[in-house]
């Protein structure tokens, strides 16, 4: 799907922006933040500060991921990279993607450790006894996940969450959430779906960014089958 130019209208220069740039020999992406600058629609440039923009190491057959801060809900696209320079790439825009396509077009499956705790416990009172569960997640999105649990979570508190995502070297992202459904499985499982309350930018970032690596490589896995003879 190619978006249309348009949906670069209204983001003016000197926005903030967000970047996973594909890396050559590298499932991983690399996070990086920079300056948005208006060109000739489709087309625009991304300006960075000296020194941290990796140029011998980009691979530029692969798109970048672009989240844009315009204060509120924000712009997020595809992009591909056509000129480098030492701190300016020269992109072209392939796909735009909306708040409601990006919560479940980052959704993939992922087998990640997570452990779940009461919230606050020091506020609890005798009956309210600190809690901690560890579980694995099932699938995992920037705005939430399902889990597999031993046993069915408080389903009327807040919960602190802290899953360890599946990226080399493995990183731990601390979230406030809240279980929206749960589901018993069998005797000793339980699937409980959570909705991110508190997430900091960087930590959705990288949800986000392991998201894309791991969808990215579903996608090469994918084989296209040859129509059957008539």
């Amino acid at each position: 799907m190619t978006a249309s130019p348009d949906i670069l209208s209204d983001v003016p220069d000197a926005k903030p922006v967000r970047v996973f740039l594909p890396i050559q020999g590298s499932k991983e992406r690399y996070r990086i933040s920079g300056v948005y600058q208006k060109s000739e629609a489709p087309r625009f440039n991304l300006l960075f500060a000296p020194g941290i923009l990796p140029v011998d190491a980009l691979d530029l057959h692969q798109s970048c991921l672009i989240i844009i801060d315009m204060g509120g809900p924000n712009v997020s696209v595809e992009a591909k990279i056509t000129g480098t320079h030492e701190r300016k790439l020269e992109m072209i825009l392939q796909k735009s993607i909306s708040h409601d396509q990006m919560r479940e077009f980052f959704r993939v499956d992922a087998a990640a450790r997570v452990i779940s705790s009461s919230f606050q416990p020091q506020l609890y009172g005798k009956d309210r006894e600190p809690w901690t569960m560890q579980g694995t997640t099932i699938d995992i999105s920037g705005s939430g996940i399902l889990a597999s649990f031993p046993e069915k979570v408080p389903m009327d508190e807040p919960i602190r969450l802290e899953i360890t995502l599946p990226t080399e070297p493995p990183e731990i992202v601390r979230v406030l959430a809240h279980p929206v459904r749960a589901v018993q499985i069998d005797d000793d499982r339980w699937e409980v779906a959570f909705h991110f309350d508190d997430i900091s930018i960087e930590d959705r970032d990288k949800i986000i960014g392991c998201c894309l690596v791991i969808q990215r490589r579903l996608l090469r896995l994918k084989v296209p089958v040859p129509n059957s003879a008539a």
